[in-house]
């Protein structure tokens, strides 16, 4: 109850006393409707740029999105009421799937090991990266220092990869072992940290580099391009799957979102921000 409490002052103090800087609002004063929506840092630029054109279609309608909530947080505001739409970056956890809650994946993008854009390597090997986060060998193939961005040892990115690349498991373990090694504890604050620290290297999406307009590159992993079709044919292992959580008693404002976000405009948006769209049906 208390990490709850915590959670839903930081939406309060984040998500209304900036809202200009912040959120996404109707051109409307006289709004009669908010639709809320929070969660994963990792889509929140394209759920931005998603209800900007959505609310432009509606009357009287603002739609608030405050800073990353992450995705436990988001579940947590929305069955506290505090949200109408969580966004989540992993399918819903045992202890959140109660009958008022329902998710839905509506996109994919590939989950990328990423550094800054100035840097000069567009790939990097199986071998290079275990060297890389075990401080084997922790250089670029220019001779620079390489300096991984961890995330949190329980954050989706992390445990993606070592389900992907079992191999990177140990690498990943003595790294968190390493005296000053920074561990980014949101999306945003590992991208900022990867563009800004000399010679960074750490995960990202393609989504969140496109959307949000990131110094970043996508690095190749063995060869091959991180990108909507690689990971339609199977060819990039590592692929974050994105989900929207309504509940079961959501208001029309909802139901009409999802509408867009499922439709021709919606699947367009999400495949030009580095997404492959799942269309779902509520």
């Amino acid at each position: 109850m208390h990490r709850l409490n915590w959670l839903l002052s930081r939406f309060l103090v984040l998500g209304y006393s900036t809202t200009i800087a912040l959120t996404t609002v109707s051109t409307s004063t006289l709004a009669e409707t908010t639709l809320r929506i929070g969660g994963s840092g990792t889509d929140l630029a394209t759920i931005r740029q998603l209800a900007d054109i959505f609310s432009a279609t509606q009357n009287n309608l603002a739609i608030e999105i405050p800073p990353s909530l992450g995705s436990s947080g988001g579940v947590k505001a929305l069955q506290a009421g505090k949200l109408d739409i969580a966004i989540t970056s992993r399918p819903l956890k045992p202890k959140e799937q109660t009958p008022s809650i329902r998710a839905f994946k509506y996109a994919q993008t590939p989950l990328v090991f990423a550094a800054a854009r100035k840097n000069p390597t567009d790939g990097i090997t199986s071998t290079q990266l275990k060297d890389i986060y075990s401080g084997k060998s922790p250089y670029w193939p220019d001779g620079t220092v390489a300096r991984p961005i961890l995330r949190p040892k329980s954050d989706s990115d992390t445990l993606l990869v070592e389900k992907h690349l079992p191999w990177m498991i140990e690498p990943l373990q003595q790294a968190y072992q390493r005296r000053g090694v920074p561990i980014a504890t949101t999306d945003q604050n590992s991208a900022d940290k990867i563009a800004s620290v000399p010679g960074a290297i750490g995960t990202s999406t393609l989504s969140l580099i496109i959307a949000e307009q990131r110094p970043l590159k996508s690095l190749k992993l063995n060869g091959i391009t991180p990108s909507i079709e690689s990971i339609t044919n199977g060819h990039y292992s590592l692929v974050k799957d994105l989900y929207i959580v309504i509940s079961k008693d959501s208001n029309e404002v909802v139901t009409k979102f999802i509408k867009f976000l499922t439709s021709k405009e919606g699947k367009n948006i999400l495949e030009r921000t580095g997404h492959k769209a799942i269309h779902f049906s509520l």
